[in-house]
């Protein structure tokens, strides 16, 4: 479904569940030696279908394989396509400190007050451009803001009815949002690092084929199945996200990474969708869920169990238990 196809590399695929954990409710992992360098520096962390259940939990066996990555110096990072209001939920589970990659890489926060360390925002001829396309098939128009706490996080424009999805979502996390007629009376113009779309696939068909003739490379576009009340996962209920050309999960993973004096080819990534691709092809090593669509699975090295059977906290087990390396390293 996504823009960007990635390649398998089969020569570094390895399936790294030798029934290790299953349905993990303890401490994970062996922590490495005093003085033994950590197996990576980084893990880039998924929330949903990765490391949320698939009724939106946090698992307590994932919760200490994280705090045992931690002990053994790795740094642990949660990347998500949600804003962070949308994710404070399971930051709270996690009792999460670190910089959160949020809005699909958009934007980087700081995970205790969301204030924006960094963001990459659409140009407003290109958000007004891609609304125009989305109004000309009768979609209202989703853009998520990175603005002040006190205003809107999301601005919704046109008159049609939200999807029922939308509406949900909306109300499930105490989302304000504003809704305007025409784009011109959007009150943050310069504050969209996304603009996005929930309908139907076969509804959503006509806008995704216009904007990728219309616009090519100058947006990143990803179209997959959304979360829904009642399906978490692979919903018949489509999302369709459009981005600055330059944001991806990985390209603020490297962000984060320079920030920090971290070499990028020791990360390790860990995801199940369509926009998890970029940073399970680039990552030292990508590891795709049980639960992964193609795309996931293609773009990864390795793969771990399914998000209800605590698959990130066997794929951390590996790691720290050395059966799990990133590329050049001694355990593949």
């Amino acid at each position: 479904m996504g823009t960007r196809s990635v390649a398998a590399r089969p020569t570094r695929r390895r399936h790294y569940d030798r029934g290790l954990m299953q349905h993990v409710r303890r401490s994970t992992g062996t922590p490495t030696s005093p003085g033994t360098p950590p197996p990576c520096d980084l893990i880039a962390l998924d929330l949903d279908g990765t490391l949320l259940d698939s009724r939106g939990r946090i698992s307590q066996g994932n919760v200490a394989a994280i705090a045992s990555a931690e002990a053994a110096g790795i740094r642990v990072v949660v990347a998500t396509g949600r804003s962070w209001i949308e994710s404070r939920h399971a930051l709270t589970a996690l009792d999460y400190d670190r910089p959160l990659i949020a809005s699909g890489g958009s934007v980087l926060s700081e995970a205790r007050t969301g204030t924006t360390l960094l963001r990459h925002a659409m140009a407003e001829s290109l958000v007004m451009e891609v609304v125009a396309s989305l109004r000309r098939h009768d979609h209202p128009a989703l853009l998520l803001k990175d603005t002040p706490h006190d205003a809107d996080d999301y601005v919704v424009v046109g008159d049609a009815p939200l999807d029922p999805a939308s509406a949900w979502w909306f109300e499930t996390f105490a989302i304000r949002h504003r809704r305007v007629a025409r784009i011109e009376d959007d009150p943050h113009p310069g504050d969209t690092v996304r603009v996005g779309v929930v309908a139907t696939g076969s509804e959503l068909r006509g806008a995704v084929a216009e904007l990728r003739a219309d616009l090519g490379d100058r947006v990143f576009l990803q179209h997959w199945s959304a979360v829904t009340a009642d399906e978490p996962t692979g919903s018949g209920t489509h999302l369709l996200e459009i981005f600055n050309p330059r944001v991806n999960k990985w390209t603020m993973v490297e962000e984060l990474c320079r920030r920090e004096g971290i070499d990028p080819r020791r990360t390790v990534a860990i995801g199940d969708g369509l926009n998890d691709v970029e940073m399970l092809t680039h990552a030292g090593l990508g590891v795709a869920m049980g639960n992964a669509g193609a795309e996931a699975s293609a773009a990864a090295g390795a793969r771990t169990g399914h998000h209800d059977a605590d698959g990130v906290a066997q794929a951390i087990a590996e790691l720290l238990a050395g059966r799990m390396a990133i590329e050049g390293g001694s355990a593949m």
